[in-house]
């Protein structure tokens, strides 16, 4: 799946690149490794836990990932490519945490 061509790599299905007994779509709460320091991390901490509701993730965009979380492969969970961010979890969904993620956003 091309995407929206705002993050350059590749949207490819969760399904083919894990197991085969793990859930797709995969539904639920999963870490967020920050991998790239960025603002929008100003009131987030390493490790907090983020909600997800997905059956794609991108791949091939290590240069602009600031965020992964597992699920049998590293999950790009957030990237940056100048002023546009993407998030593959729900901040809106992810309670305090997702929250925090978001008022970071708007102050940006």
């Amino acid at each position: 799946h091309e995407g929206l061509k705002l993050i350059p790599g590749l949207i490819m299905p969760l399904k083919d690149d894990i197991r085969p007994e793990l859930k797709v779509p995969h539904m639920g709460w999963n870490r967020l490794e920050i991998v790239k320091d960025d603002p929008i991390f100003k009131y987030f901490n390493d490790g907090e836990s983020v909600y997800y509701v997905h059956s794609y993730y991108a791949k091939y965009c290590s240069d602009y990932t600031l965020g992964i979380s597992e699920y049998d492969v590293n999950v790009t969970g957030l990237v940056r490519s100048g002023l546009v961010y993407g998030a593959q979890f729900h901040p809106e969904k992810s309670g305090d945490a997702g929250l925090r993620l978001l008022k970071a956003f708007s102050e940006i």
